[in-house]
């Protein structure tokens, strides 16, 4: 990444200045770059936090302490998920995916508040919600070149679970993903 960044700044230099379209190409090109080294950036901060925080409570909270340091916004964590209902790939998604909705709330929700919860039910299903008291969302959609929804929808998928977004009648936007245990895990929590 580091090497298409240097390429690009020259072929950047490289274009006139009154060649719009070169010049609208090269924003895209440098729009989705940048957009490569956060979801980088933020893949790696995720493997660190699985890496040394062995359960889910604690890696969600550190994951949100860094967060706020980043916004204004109150930033709230009630995690109720047993300790061993995520094998390490499943929290690996699940951090990522609760991670790019607090950042999205962060960034284009104007919200004071960002809660995050996670509640297990007695049929052992799962659930996590990401609310937020800012302008809410409509249908999401996603900026050409921007992939975040997709991917978090594809980790919910991975999990076995499903992603929804909602404007619930008080205002704001509510994520929820909802799965299941790994097999075998699920034996664990009993």
């Amino acid at each position: 990444l580091s090497y298409l960044r240097i390429q690009l700044t020259l072929l950047k230099r490289s274009i006139p200045e009154d060649n719009a379209t070169a010049q609208s190409i090269m924003a895209d090109f440098s729009q989705a770059l940048n957009d490569a080294y956060r979801q980088l950036r933020e893949l790696l901060t995720t493997f660190r936090l699985t890496l040394q925080q062995a359960d889910l409570p604690s890696a969600l909270r550190e994951m949100l302490d860094t967060l706020q340091n980043q916004t204004s916004a109150k930033l709230t964590l009630d995690c109720r998920l047993p300790t061993l209902a995520l094998d390490a790939q499943m929290q690996v998604h699940l951090l990522q995916i609760i991670r790019e909705a607090v950042l999205n709330a962060m960034k284009h929700a104007n919200a004071s508040e960002i809660a995050v919860s996670c509640v297990t039910a007695p049929d052992g299903n799962h659930t996590v919600y990401i609310r937020d008291n800012g302008i809410g969302i409509g249908e999401p959609k996603e900026p050409e070149g921007h992939y975040g929804l997709n991917i978090m929808r594809e980790r919910a998928e991975r999990l076995g679970g499903t992603l929804t977004f909602s404007q619930p009648s008080g205002g704001g936007t509510l994520v929820s993903i909802s799965f299941r245990s790994a097999e075998g895990e699920e034996s664990q929590l009993m």
